[in-house]
Formats: C-alpha cells, sequence, structure tokens
C-alpha cells in the first residue's frame, strides 16, 4: 500500500481562528507582602477587582494602570474574596485565618451603589439569639462579621446573591455552612459527609450544591433535600474546580497535575483529561464572554484553552491548548501561582503569586 503519511495526521486547528487569547505579560501589581490567595472582580465595573493575601490586607486594584485603589488592614491573613454578584451593591464577602469572616462595602466604585450598600446593610437585623448557630454582628461603618469558629477554606456566592457558603477542608460536615444575607442567618445543609471536603460551588441558576471531595463531586438538590448526581473527576486529589455558566460542564484540577474537562451531559466521568502542567494545579477560571478556560500551576505557568461548548448534542465539544504564560514568579515553599481569573469583558488573565505579585497577561 502506498500510503501518504501525512493524510493519516489529523488536522490541526488554525490558531488564527481561535483568537483572541492572552499572550503577552503586561506589567505586574505590587503591594501584598506574602501569599496572594484569592482575586475577585466587582460584576458590574470591568475595571475594579479585589485581592486578597497573607498579609491581612483587602486591596481594591485598577485594571487599567494596576493602581491600588484602596487597602485596608484585616485581622488576620485573608483566605477568600468574592463580589456579590448582584450589582446594585459594592459587597465583597472575606474569609480570614483569624477564625470569621465579614461583608463589607468596598466603598471603591460607582457612589450611588456604594451609598446603596451602606444603608442596606445598616438596616438589616443582626442581633442573634442563644438559639442561633453563627453570631452574626454589625460593626459599622458598612460592615457585618461572622464569627465562623474555623477557618475557611473559600467563600462562594450563590447567583441571586442573598445566600452564601464556607467551609473547610474537613471531613467533618460541622464545618459547611451555608449563609443567608437578608436574614442574617446560618445553618448547616449536611449531617453527614463522605471524604475530605477540597471544593464548593453553586449551580448558576438551579438550586443545587456541587460539594467537592478529593475524587470526588455530589451535586445535592437544596430545594429537595437530596443527592442528584455523583461524579468521577479523574483526579486523584482535586484542588479547584469551575462551574460553567450553564451549569453543563465542570472543570477540575488537582495536585496530581490533572485537569478534566466533566461534561454533564455526556457522563458522570471526564470527557477530557491532561496533563500540561509538572506541578499542582492551583486554580482554574472561564472567561464570561470568550471560549477561553485557563489553569494556573506551581509550576509558574498558565495554560489557556480554547474551549468551545457545542449547544448541538451531536458535535464534540472544542478543547485545545493556545497558550502557555509563564510567570516570573520562583516557587516558595513548592507554591507558586495561587489564584486566576479572567477579565469580565477583554481576554486578559489576571494572576495571583505567592511572592506577592498580581500579573496582568493581555
Amino acid at each position: 500500500l502506498n500510503v501518504d503519511y501525512t493524510e493519516l495526521l489529523p488536522e490541526l486547528p488554525n490558531l488564527t481562528d481561535m483568537r483572541p487569547f492572552p499572550t503577552t505579560h503586561s506589567f505586574l501589581m505590587l503591594g501584598h507582602s506574602g501569599q496572594v490567595r484569592s482575586l475577585s472582580f466587582e460584576p458590574e465595573s470591568t475595571e475594579i477587582f479585589a485581592s486578597g493575601g497573607e498579609d491581612g490586607t483587602l486591596r481594591l486594584w485598577s485594571i487599567c494602570d494596576g493602581r491600588c485603589l484602596k487597602m485596608t488592614s484585616l485581622d488576620g491573613s485573608i483566605t477568600s474574596v468574592a463580589y456579590c454578584p448582584l450589582t446594585k451593591w459594592t459587597l465583597l464577602a472575606v474569609t480570614m485565618e483569624s477564625n470569621k469572616m465579614i461583608l463589607t462595602n468596598s466603598y471603591c466604585g460607582d457612589r450611588h451603589r456604594i451609598t446603596t450598600t451602606t444603608e442596606y446593610l445598616s438596616k438589616l437585623r443582626c442581633e442573634s439569639s442563644e438559639s442561633d448557630i453563627l453570631k452574626w454582628k454589625y460593626e459599622g461603618k458598612g460592615t457585618i462579621s461572622i464569627s465562623l469558629g474555623y477557618i475557611a477554606r473559600q467563600v462562594v456566592w450563590h447567583h441571586k446573591g442573598d445566600y452564601f457558603a464556607t467551609f473547610a477542608n474537613s471531613k467533618s460536615p460541622k464545618l459547611i455552612y451555608i449563609h443567608q444575607l437578608s436574614k442574617c442567618k446560618s445553618q448547616r445543609p449536611f449531617s453527614r459527609l463522605k471524604g475530605l471536603m477540597t471544593v464548593l460551588s453553586f449551580h448558576p441558576s438551579e438550586p443545587f450544591l456541587f460539594v467537592g471531595t478529593q475524587r470526588y463531586i455530589r451535586i445535592y438538590d437544596l430545594a429537595k433535600c437530596q443527592l442528584k448526581k455523583k461524579i468521577t473527576t479523574g483526579s486523584q486529589w482535586m484542588s479547584c474546580m469551575h462551574v460553567d455558566f450553564r451549569g453543563d460542564n465542570v472543570f477540575v484540577g488537582g495536585h496530581d497535575r490533572v485537569f478534566s474537562w466533566i461534561d454533564l451531559q455526556l457522563s458522570n466521568k471526564p470527557w477530557r483529561s491532561v496533563k500540561h502542567h509538572t506541578a499542582a494545579i492551583r486554580g482554574v477560571t472561564q472567561h464570561a464572554r470568550y471560549p477561553l478556560i485557563a489553569t494556573v500551576s506551581d509550576d509558574s505557568t498558565a495554560v489557556v484553552y480554547y474551549a468551545r461548548i457545542n449547544s448541538d448534542s451531536l458535535k464534540e465539544n472544542e478543547f485545545v491548548p493556545v497558550r502557555r504564560l509563564h510567570t516570573q514568579t520562583a516557587q516558595r515553599n513548592g507554591l507558586s501561582i495561587l489564584a486566576a481569573i479572567f477579565h469580565p469583558s477583554q481576554p486578559w488573565l489576571i494572576t495571583a503569586h505567592v511572592d506577592g505579585s498580581i500579573a496582568l497577561f493581555t
């Protein structure tokens, strides 16, 4: 048989058709000392984002020029920051190593929304009774504190902006809480938990909660109080998770360097798993406008993927690595890039590092 071997090779995608995506390290934002652990964009603005660090400072940045607009010192190292998704407020949730969390007005951005946020927080009834599991307290100056009694690893918001959840890396169901802002109440959704808790996320539209342990993700229907689905992640130790904006796909990164795309309409197992990093994956993020996914790792790189989710079930999803971005951050105690987030409208990636720097890739 005379067969040209080139005819057997798969047709490579054209990168030009997949643009735009981040390619260039534009600048560094400096200010934190120690690890920068979390990033969050203000929902209405495309200019302001928040960062929280090991140094106990909450910082607000301008993405246009990299200026630090505001810095607030808190009474403990910050583990997570998350803007409330409601665009009428400038409200931030912050968890700290001092066994508590705060809900605070950022006092940065649109003046009308700043005033609306302050008025709303001041009108909430935060008087806790003896029967309340957690104690809520209005601290004044647009801030509410909640005494958790444990170090929360992360805080995540429900898309309607009234509920948010916190959890600790633990096997105890007593360390998972769902909080309701309008009633200043907290509750435990589970009486038992299988495995070590590692990640948590709300469904973007349904009353579902994604609970990730080391190897599995369990989807719970909060309205019916029942387990809806159990997913195998393909990783031996999951470190991060992102649920796509329709809730039909889950992207998972692991300490074992495995990145998996799970299409829930196809299977409860990964549709695609890859190993493009040489160290643990610390974060995964999805762009709101462009078909882009990015993972960041302790190998000091971010890998950007072109990831188009096809609405036609007969067509396969498109998944192509398009760029490896290198940071100037050296490893410290085996850690490097700890978090990442895409710009809401531009094809830009922001990464947070162990040395206190924040990088913008455009």
